[in-house]
């Protein structure tokens, strides 16, 4: 059965690591993204995992559950190895469905079985499993992409200077390749002593959790394995550095002490990944009826632990057509939704209900309490979808009315909770309608960049100077799907950019405008979008220069006209410490419905109240945001792009 091919809704890769991260690595559970054959109307995904040691994890049993519910039929399941072995015999063209970014530190003095560790990993994997492998001492350096039977090119590298390493560099290059990889199953195997000189000046480490965030989002799963820096002084740093690193992406981490027991580890690693059983369930009728997403999640009981992650969601698994689907599909859902309904109401005393149902009870019961609270639309639709994916726009974006007269959600029977439920149903709305892209402009300093091997730093300098300050923010804000998206729909026109040393390049540049040490300018761009009072609602004003002037006189740069509650001159927003801040002048003004009555600083989204209008502050940035000698740009958004 040949995998599909395209994504099939959207999917948080859930790849679980069950407890601490110590020097002595816990069990850790590795699973991939599920995969629909609609021809065959079966799912398949890969399951298994590595004990402390790093070796295969013996799962005495698999349990498939499909919204929740045990699968109706036991999974079948047969070893990757094996499975791989048939497939490649029977297709030249068949790739297996395991990418591995290789991350390892090349330096005089690496222990001598670092090598042989990666060749024993590799050797354990299919011959044709995609490899895209970063080495780095002071400098990383990337390698043509390859596959496993090809690792041995790795011998014909020299060191690299053993300088300062720059592991947090290394790791975004790879990343930004790996990502973009059309694999079930993503995995960062990192060899290192844990030490980074992040910092320019050589002062400090980058910051290891905010790159753990990174792998989780994009579905990846690191498996690390260090041994001990040469200057033990640099130990407890190491540590911390992995430690966070592994605290928020969650995967494999092993911290040895004998620098002898690295080769071994390396090839228990690649053997674990070798005995990945290839898992095939059935999913019910009913999917094949109902064009609706379904989570997917497994439980594996090995040794006495039963380990558990959710794997992903899959839109549906073949289908009839015809109005039977639509008619059974809306009576279906309506009647889910009549019975979820009554089942809250009666606090559940049928039952806990599926997860799907929980996970829709708390993002409500989340909405409700941040609207109580009084947090903006912008500040609630953060909190509502960190950690939730997309489940909060698909449960909000469509909320059925009947809760909005619950008596358990006293704020949404208000009017302003209704008018700010609202506010936060249409930010999610666009949110999910969002596709940012790349610019003709943008596009040709990345090609520029990829060709001439401009360093990030001046490539970033370059694409500020060229490129308009909120398409530079909106870019230097892509997460990695989209950039990835974003680069092959703009590789039609600039062919340079299909190559996957464009997205290494791309995500190096980004990191370069994120970092307080690119350009001293800065990116910040600013702007209200009227949400209330006299004036078009959605109305754009644009906010210019370091010091903008609202009110009704001629010599304000943001005119209030119309409102016979404002005042010649009523505020002004400015950029002070690289914040923007907003201070009465001669009229009233609040800030989520609070009076102030000197400077606030704004954070984006906070609503504004200014005389008899109220407006959403919105803001953008990247580099570092401080005030010059020229001022800051604080430009709204141009019309039509």
């Amino acid at each position: 059965m040949k995998p599909a091919r395209r994504r099939l809704g959207a999917f948080v890769a859930a790849l679980g690591l069950h407890g601490a991260a110590t020097a002595r690595a816990a069990p850790t559970l590795i699973a991939s993204q599920p995969r629909a054959d609609a021809a065959a109307h079966e799912l398949t995904l890969f399951v298994g995992g590595v004990d402390e040691s790093g070796r295969s994890l013996k799962a005495a049993s698999i349990e498939v559950l499909l919204d929740g519910q045990p699968a109706d039929a036991a999974p079948g399941a047969t070893p990757l190895s094996e499975w791989a072995a048939a497939a490649a015999e029977a297709s030249a063209t068949w790739r297996p469905p395991v990418a591995v970014g290789l991350v390892y530190l090349w330096i005089d003095g690496v222990p001598s079985g670092l090598l042989e560790g990666v060749h024993s990993f590799f050797q354990r994997l299919p011959p044709r499993t995609a490899i895209m492998p970063t080495i780095y001492g002071r400098l990383r350096q990337g390698r043509a992409r390859l596959v496993a039977a090809d690792v041995g090119r790795l011998d014909e590298l020299p060191y690299l200077e053993s300088y300062r390493p720059n592991l947090l560099d290394a790791v975004a290059m790879d990343l930004g390749d790996l990502a973009a990889e059309d694999a079930s199953l993503k995995i960062l195997l990192l060899v290192t002593d844990g030490r980074d000189f992040a910092d320019p000046k050589g002062e400090g480490p980058g910051d290891f959790a905010a790159l753990g965030r990174r792998l989780r989002e994009a579905g990846i799963m690191p498996l690390v394995v260090s041994f001990p820096p040469r200057d033990a002084a640099d130990a407890a740093q190491a540590s911390t550095n992995l430690r966070d690193l592994h605290d928020a992406a969650g995967g494999f981490l092993r911290v040895l002490d004998q620098v002898d027991d690295l080769e071994n580890t390396l090839e228990s690693l690649g053997q674990a990944l070798a005995d990945l059983r290839r898992v095939q369930v059935p999913p019910p009728f009913a999917w094949r009826m109902i064009a609706a997403p379904h989570r997917v999640s497994v439980r594996v009981n090995a040794g006495g632990q039963r380990l558990s992650a959710d794997v992903g969601v899959v839109a549906s698994v073949g289908g009839t057509g015809g109005g039977l689907i639509a008619v059974g599909g809306a009576l279906a859902l309506a009647l889910a939704a009549a019975v979820a309904l009554v089942l809250r109401r009666r606090g559940g005393d049928d039952g806990a209900g599926d997860e799907d149902d929980l996970d829709a009870e708390g993002i409500v019961s989340a909405a409700h309490d941040l609207i109580r609270r009084g947090a903006s639309p912008q500040r609630a639709v953060e909190e509502l979808s960190r950690g939730r994916g997309s489940a909060a726009a698909r449960v909000l974006v469509d909320l059925d009315p009947e809760i909005l007269n619950d008596p358990s959600f006293p704020y949404f029977r208000t009017r302003p909770g209704r008018l700010r439920i609202k506010e936060i149903q249409d930010i999610l709305s666009q949110k999910a309608q969002a596709r940012p892209g790349l610019g003709t402009i943008l596009g040709e300093v990345l090609v520029a960049a990829i060709k001439q091997q401009l360093p990030p730093e001046v490539a970033a300098e370059t694409l500020a100077a060229r490129v308009p300050p909120e398409e530079t923010a909106t870019f230097a804000s892509m997460n990695l799907e989209d950039l990835a998206r974003a680069l092959r729909e703009a590789s039609q026109r600039q062919s340079a950019l299909a190559s996957p040393r464009a997205r290494g390049v791309a995500v190096a540049i980004q990191d370069a405008l994120r970092s307080k040490s690119t350009s001293s300018r800065g990116i910040a761009v600013a702007w209200l979008v009227r949400a209330g009072g006299p004036g078009r609602r959605g109305e754009t004003l644009r906010l210019d220069g370091s010091r903008s002037v609202l009110g009704t006189s001629p010599a304000c740069s943001v005119r209030l006209d119309g409102d016979p509650g404002a005042a010649p001159e009523h505020a002004e927003i400015s950029i002070s410490g690289g914040d923007f801040v907003v201070t009465p002048l001669g009229g009233s003004v609040s800030v989520e419905a609070r009076p102030i009555g000197k400077r606030h600083t704004l954070s984006d989204g906070e609503t504004i109240g200014l005389g008899t209008g109220s407006f959403v502050f919105k803001s953008a940035r990247s580099g570092t945001a401080a005030t010059t000698d020229g001022g800051m740009s604080m430009t709204a958004p141009r019309r039509g792009r």
